[in-house]
């Protein structure tokens, strides 16, 4: 049973030129323990907040794909 899923996610900010996260697809399965990490800047918290629900909901911006 998963409890994080997405499919082909992309987010862009607005006035960014290029997504934040761009086609991530990612299935979280109930037990499992996920550790997301990279450089700054490369989309770790902007994954998050799609996660949780921030975006679209409080921040503007461009979303794309699936996430349940």
């Amino acid at each position: 049973m998963s409890i994080i899923e997405t499919k082909n996610l992309t987010y862009i900010y607005p006035g960014a030129t290029y997504p934040s996260i761009s086609d991530v697809s990612i299935k979280v399965e109930k037990g499992e323990f996920v550790l997301i990490t990279g450089p700054s800047g490369c989309g770790k918290t902007t994954l998050c907040r799609c996660f949780n629900g921030l975006i679209p909901h409080f921040y503007q911006g461009e979303l794309k794909g699936e996430i349940t």
